[in-house]
Order: structure tokens, then sequence, then C-alpha cells
């Protein structure tokens, strides 16, 4: 007897649940798996194609790469304000809509449907962060710092935290998770655990490359 494609998402889910459980750093797997791959789930990033209606999905890149929404500037891709307090100089713009505060932006509202979404491929239970990334044109490759999101006070990466990017541009930028880099593909979601580092590629075939950036327990 055959075993359908939903009961073995199953039966990897169940795996990752255990590995987690035993405090290893766990990335939700992808659910087309080579034998290598099962053997090291434990650095399986979950791939989801075209995660959003497309109807949704261009209402909101509509929104995002209009001339209304709002863009603030930071001068670095990471938080040197807490630990594990790195700092460089890899500028990027953000809007934020989530944070350890809750609620911080008048559009939330707008993105929040995407949660359902991913709550039908990995269950949220408690939203910590939400915020949008653009990154410009620099007119070469720049790997920008590698880095976990979320840390306690001791600087070391919470591993019951999830990451989601969303990707809102197909370019030639993209994301390293791990040692693999995967390219920016418009309506892609990449699901991994907070434990792996990972870091921002800027892209150089288009003006901008956005992501949305989720993290949640």
């Amino acid at each position: 007897m055959s075993i359908s494609k939903k009961e073995k998402d199953k039966a990897i889910i169940k795996k990752i649940i255990e590995i987690n459980k035993k405090g290893k750093p766990v990335v939700i797997g992808n659910m087309s798996v080579s034998k290598k791959e099962k053997n090291n789930i434990s650095h399986i990033v979950r791939k989801e194609q075209d995660i959003l209606p497309k109807m949704f999905f261009e209402k909101l890149s509509t929104l995002v790469n209009g001339n209304n929404f709002q863009w603030y500037f930071n001068k670095s891709n990471l938080d040197s304000t807490r630990p594990p307090f790195i700092k460089n100089e890899n500028f990027m713009f953000t809007h934020m809509f989530f944070n350890d505060k809750g609620k911080s932006s008048g559009w939330f509202d707008t993105f929040e449907p995407i949660l359902y979404f991913i709550n039908d491929k990995v269950k949220v239970n408690e939203l910590l962060r939400m915020k949008l990334n653009l990154y410009t044109n620099q007119n070469k490759k720049v790997m920008y710092g590698t880095h976990c999101d979320l840390h306690d006070d001791k600087g070391k990466p919470f591993k019951d935290v999830n990451v989601a990017i969303l990707n809102f541009t197909t370019c030639n930028g993209g994301t390293k998770i791990g040692n693999k880099i995967y390219k920016s593909k418009a309506n892609e979601l990449l699901i991994f655990n907070n434990a792996i580092e990972h870091a921002g590629i800027v892209q150089t075939d288009t003006q901008t490359r956005i992501i949305l950036n989720i993290n949640w327990r």
C-alpha cells in the first residue's frame, strides 16, 4: 500500500518535532527530501512556491512597490544595540509591522492574513516579529551580515523560533541559509529555524529586492 504525500509530510514534521525537543537546531523540512537530506533533517529548509493567492500577492506587491508606502533607512542590517551586539555598514530600508511591543504599523492588518497561509503549513502560535526589508541595487553582488534573527539576553539564538522569508521580487539576489543560497523568487516562502544563520544577498538586475521577514513560535 503506497503512502500519500500528506502522510509523508506528517511523518517528517513529527521527526522534526522529536529533534527539536532534544534541543538541536531544527529547520522545518522540505517535504520532498532526498535520502541524504533525511539523514541531516535539522538543516533542511522548507520551500513553498506561490504561498499566497495570486490576487492577494499582487495587491501586496503593488503596495510595497508603490510611491505611497513608507520605508525607513537603516545604517546596518544588524541591530548593534542588542546581543550579540554585531554591527556592520550594510544599509537597507525597512518597515516594521510587529515587534516585541506589539503592532507597530498601521499596515499590519493588511499583511496579517499572510500568517493564516503560513499556519496551514507550519503552526503559528505566537507572532514575535514581522518586518519588510528593501535592498537597493548597488551594481554589484553584496552578501549582507550573517546572523540569526532573535537572541536571548546572552546573545544565543532562540531554538524554538521559526523564521519565514517571503520574496516579493524575482531577481538574481537571494538568501544564504546555512551553506546554501536560495535565489529570490516572487511569492516563494522559505521556512527554517532561527538557530540557523542566514544572510541577504543584494541583487544587480532589478532596482530593488523586497522581502518580508517573519518570526514566530
